[in-house]
C-alpha cells in the first residue's frame, strides 16, 4: 500500500480522531503516503507528522442536504485526483456516504465502525443507506465482537475485529503516592456519555465522602444542562467542568478514580488511556461491549450496569474505602499497554488494509 486517504468529519477532539492521528503518524513514518480528508474544518486537535497532508472540503452550500451532496461530490473529485490505493473512512456515519460517493471509481473503501451499530447512526434514512451500500465496501473494521455480531454473516466475513492502538509515548508513568480525592470523567458532553448519571451518583457518594470533588473534562451541547444539574445537587466547590485539554492524562494521573458513565460505546480510548496510566477505573458495562473487553471486573477495573445510579455510587464508595482494591485494579490496569501497543496494533491494521486493496 503506497498511498492511503483517511476520510472523516474533522480532526477535533474525539476517539475516532485520535485513532486516525495515531495510525496516520505510524503509517506515514513507515513510508505510506498519507492524506487526511475532512468534510468540515481544518482545525486539528492532535499532533500530526508534518508530512501528512490535511485536506478540508468545507461547507459548500447553505442548505444542509445540498451541502452534503456537494461535499461528497467534491470529495469524489479529490479522491479520484489522488488515486490512492485505499480509502479508510471513519466513523461509520461518514463511511456510509463515502461508499456511494466513490462507486465506479475502482478505489476500495474500508469502513471503521466506531460505535454501537444497534444504536448508531440515529437517522432511519442513514441506517437504510448503510443496509444498501455496505455490501459495496471492500472491508470493515469493528472494535468489538459484539459490534461485528450486529451485521450479516456476509458482512462479517469481509470484516475484522481490531482494537484501538495505544500511543505509549503519551502515557505518563504511573503515579506513586497518595492520590488526590478527585473523581474524573471525560468525553463529549452529549447524551451518549450520560454524565447526568455520573453527577447523580457522585452526589450520593459525596454525602459520605465530602472531601472528594468531581471533574468532568470535555465540551458539547449539554454543558449548560450538566452545569445546572450539578449546581442543583452539589456545592459550587464540589465540581468542575473545565472543558477540553490536550494534557488530560497529566491532569488526571493522580486522581482517585476515573469513571465512564456511557449508555453505549465502541471501545473507549479514554478508558484505555486511563487504565494505561494506572488509574482505578469504573465503567458501565455498556454495549457494544468495549469496556467489558478491556476490564476484567474486580481485577483491573470495575464494571457497573448501564444507567444504575446506586450501583455506580457503590463502586465509587468501594474504590474510596478500600485502598488495597484501588491499588490492585490500578496496578493491574497498566497491563493494557502490552495488549494495545500502537506499533503492534497499527501493523495489524496495515496488514488488513493491504488485504483489502490487494497489495
Amino acid at each position: 500500500m503506497r498511498k492511503l486517504v483517511f476520510v472523516t468529519r474533522n480532526m477535533k477532539a474525539g476517539g475516532a480522531e485520535r485513532v486516525i492521528a495515531q495510525l496516520a503518524n505510524i503509517f506515514c513514518a513507515g513510508g505510506i503516503e498519507t492524506v487526511i480528508a475532512t468534510l468540515d474544518s481544518e482545525e486539528v486537535f492532535y499532533k500530526l507528522d508534518e508530512r501528512i497532508r490535511l485536506i478540508a472540503i468545507g461547507r459548500q452550500s447553505g442548505s444542509a442536504y445540498v451541502d452534503k451532496y456537494k461535499r461528497y461530490r467534491e470529495l469524489r473529485k479529490y479522491i479520484i485526483s489522488e488515486k490512492p490505493d485505499l480509502v479508510l473512512a471513519m466513523p461509520e456515519e461518514i463511511g456510509i456516504f463515502v461508499i456511494p460517493a466513490l462507486l465506479g471509481t475502482g478505489i476500495p473503501v474500508v469502513v471503521s465502525e466506531r460505535n454501537n451499530p444497534y444504536v448508531m447512526p440515529w437517522k432511519k434514512e442513514t441506517r437504510l443507506m448503510r443496509k444498501l451500500f455496505y455490501p459495496f465496501a471492500a472491508g470493515f473494521i469493528f472494535q468489538t465482537k459484539q459490534a461485528a455480531g450486529f451485521f450479516s454473516k456476509k458482512i462479517q466475513s469481509r470484516g475484522i475485529v481490531l482494537p484501538n492502538p495505544l500511543d505509549l509515548s503519551r502515557i505518563p508513568e504511573p503515579y506513586k503516592g497518595e492520590r488526590r480525592r478527585v473523581v474524573v470523567g471525560a468525553g463529549r458532553l452529549d447524551r451518549q456519555k450520560n454524565f447526568p448519571l455520573l453527577i447523580k451518583a457522585f452526589a450520593q457518594f459525596y454525602k459520605d465522602y465530602p472531601d472528594y470533588t468531581l471533574t468532568i473534562y470535555g465540551e458539547g451541547t449539554l454543558r449548560e444542562e450538566l452545569e445546572a444539574l450539578a449546581a442543583s445537587l452539589l456545592p459550587k466547590d464540589a465540581y468542575r467542568l473545565p472543558g477540553n485539554t490536550t494534557e488530560l492524562l497529566e491532569r488526571i494521573k493522580d486522581a482517585a478514580m476515573f469513571v465512564l458513565s456511557s449508555d453505549y460505546e465502541g471501545m473507549p480510548n479514554v478508558v484505555i488511556e486511563a487504565m494505561a496510566a494506572g488509574l482505578p477505573v469504573i465503567a458501565t458495562d455498556c454495549p457494544a461491549g468495549g469496556p467489558a473487553e478491556l476490564i476484567d471486573n474486580g481485577e483491573n477495573g470495575l464494571l457497573v450496569p448501564v444507567g444504575d445510579v446506586d450501583k455506580l455510587c457503590l463502586a465509587m464508595q468501594r474504590v474510596a474505602a478500600d485502598e488495597a482494591l484501588a491499588e490492585k485494579i490500578g496496578h493491574n490496569a497498566i497491563d493494557i499497554k502490552k495488549r494495545l501497543d500502537s506499533k503492534v496494533i497499527a501493523e495489524q491494521w496495515r496488514e488488513y488494509l493491504e488485504q483489502c486493496c490487494g497489495t
